[in-house]
């Protein structure tokens, strides 16, 4: 089995060297210069704001009230809410635009350092295992997807979970199954659950290779005896600190309108098409033309660098076994990408598949399989001093020529159809302030424009990497690497990751959300203030943040629950069913008094009210497990009102009710996951000598 020697162990130089390279390739962003667009502060971020405020409230965020009536947050896959990362910001400096930002630019630098330390698996030269990291850090999957959150992270914990998973099968350890558990359960706990299900086929096809790999080292039944017992005894450790997330999972999928497989068309949206390919060379070419591309631009960016390609392309002539692993597997993921005929078959045929909206996702695993390919055989290269000659001299030149040919006709069809950049330059002049020059530049560019741009960038790149390979200027690589990537990033992040509008002006709109979890005020939803629609689309809907009880509308958010679901539907059929005009809290007798509420936490409410007579009090947030109610006397279940809301009886004069969320079993959850991940990291911490003993298998 290959041997890790820790040969590439982060120095603080290279730390900053990541830090540094982060900070110039994604400047409009870790400048705070431009926000992070779309489904960014959209989506991702309310949970996030919601968990920070209950905490500094003083209240354990377990039912968020203001999202469409509310979810159990616990059950929301898409915030991160089992995420440790989350909690640590969350419950101390807090979200805002500006921590959530810096969150996604941390994700980025972890899959960079998780990428370095994986090459240094296969002990590749620090300089191989530094250009791989830079190049997984701002490759295409990252500059396409920054606005979605838990894509960014789940791709930042793979290839630290790849790593910890190959150390565990090399040493089998105590310290090297709690480390990977953990790794594994950072993984899952932040990313988007496609990617789960993606790197749960990845991890299979990774221990059968490890598994046929040593077939020389003992007979089978050995074998068969090690990888059984090193892998369950790390499934089981992983499902013990995961036992939190799983219950809490687990309790919302009856409820949750998204836990039945899609349908195929569903399933069929999203790809990274075959067309999309085209990006490992030209890699600005995909912010344009739309109907070429025929997916989303987000979904089209897979580049890794042109140095990374070219020797990407010369391991395909001589492949040790780890490179013929990760080529098949990257090719599988690649078409499982695709959609197209494959979609159809995996969709059908592999399990789990069925559930992933955007297989797009799955990009990733070739991006991570491809980049490790291509590093052990640039390593080759450099280790044993070949000359640049023969094979690579050769896709050399093939790459040059579809440079040159690319320039050609991007430069002819922009001259032919007069429009485009060179016809634009008086109309960006003419524009006053930069802001609108740089918009009006970046709105006449044409795919044809970006064409021959991107050819003229990558010709000047392959020049400079011809001349590196020639005089084995290794450092002189790195630098052109580096300006490779961060051109790219730069080059694309403003089509696919930031929009106009800086942070600061984001957290203007953020600081008119009150503070807090503050007592909601008793008056109609209908009457509950917005924001303009300017404002909306930086941080979405205002229902989020106003902390009042119900929207007018459905509010768009990923997670719905069936009652709420069925209520909204109800709405479009039959408009007085709609129960906006309603205070958030309103009795079914009109002589009634308005209820005073007392207290408020999200997932509690006190209140006092006075009935004419017998009747009902109906709270407008959705009916799910958990929640009671006490009038004085003893806790009973809440009561089911109309299509899914919560109604407590009252009785004639003088009520004084407290409605709660109570999920016992998922706090005892929570509580057992906090334990076991606390004691794994303090373990991990001071490394005692018992943990590092390795442990028998035979």
């Amino acid at each position: 089995m290959q041997v890790y020697t820790n040969s590439n162990r982060q120095s603080v130089k290279t730390i900053f060297a990541f830090l540094l390279i982060l900070f110039v390739a994604y400047l409009p962003v870790s400048t705070f210069l431009f926000f992070i667009k779309n489904d960014a502060f959209n989506g991702y971020f309310p949970p996030k704001f919601f968990m920070s405020e209950s905490i500094h409230a003083g209240h354990l965020p377990l039912w968020n009230p203001y999202i469409n009536y509310g979810i159990p947050q616990y059950g929301d896959m898409s915030s991160g809410y089992w995420s440790p990362l989350t909690w640590l910001i969350a419950s101390t400096v807090g979200y805002n635009a500006y921590t959530f930002t810096i969150e996604v630019l941390a994700y980025l630098f972890i899959g960079g350092i998780g990428m370095y330390k994986l090459c240094g698996y296969f002990n590749l030269q620090n300089k191989a295992s530094f250009i791989a990291a830079i190049a997984y850090m701002c490759c295409g999957y990252n500059v396409g997807h920054l606005q979605h959150f838990n894509w960014l992270s789940g791709a930042a914990f793979l290839p630290w979970c790849v790593w910890g998973y190959l150390l565990l099968q090399q040493n089998f350890s105590i310290k090297n199954i709690l480390q990977s558990a953990l790794l594994f359960y950072l993984f899952i706990s932040s990313a988007h659950p496609g990617i789960s299900i993606g790197a749960f086929y990845f991890f299979i096809a990774l221990t059968l290779f490890l598994f046929f790999k040593n077939e020389m080292h003992s007979n089978i039944f050995k074998r068969i005896k090690k990888f059984a017992i090193s892998s369950s005894v790390l499934l089981i450790t992983l499902m013990i600190l995961s036992v939190g997330m799983i219950v809490g999972y687990l309790d919302i999928l009856p409820h949750f309108s998204r836990g039945e497989k899609v349908t195929l068309a569903e399933s069929l949206k999203g790809p990274a098409t075959v067309q999309s390919w085209i990006s490992v060379l030209l890699p600005l070419t995909t912010t344009r033309n739309d109907s070429f591309f025929a997916t989303d631009i987000s979904m089209r960016d897979i580049y890794f660098s042109l140095t990374l390609l070219l020797f990407f392309i010369l391991s395909l002539f001589q492949k040790t076994s780890w490179q013929k692993f990760f080529l098949l597997t990257g090719i599988i993921f690649l078409l499982l990408s695709s959609g197209g005929i494959f979609n159809p078959f995996a969709y059908n045929f592999i399990p789990l598949i069925g559930y992933v909206r955007l297989n797009g996702e799955f990009i990733i695993f070739s991006l991570l399989c491809f980049i490790i390919i291509a590093a052990i055989e640039l390593n080759r290269f450099i280790t044993e001093q070949k000359e640049f000659k023969g094979k690579i001299k050769w896709i050399y030149y093939a790459f040059e020529i579809i440079l040159f040919a690319c320039i050609v006709f991007g430069l002819y069809k922009t001259i032919i159809n007069k429009e485009g950049l060179l016809y634009s330059f008086k109309n960006i002049a003419s524009q006053n302030g930069l802001s609108l020059k740089l918009k009006t530049l970046i709105d006449s560019l044409s795919f044809y424009d970006a064409l021959w741009l991107q050819g003229i960038i990558q010709l000047f790149l392959l020049w400079g990497i011809k001349f590196c390979l020639r005089e084995k200027r290794w450092n002189l690589l790195i630098k052109i690497v580096i300006a490779d990537l961060v051109i790219a990033t730069l080059l694309n992040l403003p089509f696919t990751g930031v929009g106009k509008a800086s942070v600061a002006e984001v957290q203007r709109v953020l600081n008119k959300s009150p503070k807090g979890i503050p007592v909601p005020l008793l008056k109609p939803v209908i009457n509950n203030d917005t924001i303009s629609k300017y404002e909306k689309g930086l941080v979405g809907d205002w229902s989020f943040y106003n902390k009042q009880i119900g929207v007018k509308e459905e509010a768009p958010y990923p997670i719905k629950l069936n009652n709420t679901k069925k209520y909204f539907a109800a709405i479009e059929t039959n408009p007085s069913s709609n129960l906006s005009k309603n205070n958030f809290l309103f009795t079914t007798n009109l002589n009634d008094a308005k209820p005073i509420i007392t207290s408020f936490t999200g997932s509690q409410i006190k209140f006092t009210v006075t009935a004419a007579d017998t009747g009902r009090i109906i709270y407008q947030q959705a009916f799910y497990p958990y929640w009671f109610y006490d009038n004085g006397k003893e806790k009973k279940e809440v009561q089911q009102y109309a299509t899914g809301f919560i109604a407590i009886p009252l009785v004639k004069g003088e009520n004084k009710i407290e409605i709660t969320f109570e999920p016992q079993k998922i706090k005892i959850a929570m509580l057992i996951s906090l334990i076991i991940f606390s004691t794994i990291v303090i373990l991990l911490l001071f490394n005692p000598p018992f943990i590092r003993r390795s442990l028998s298998l035979s």
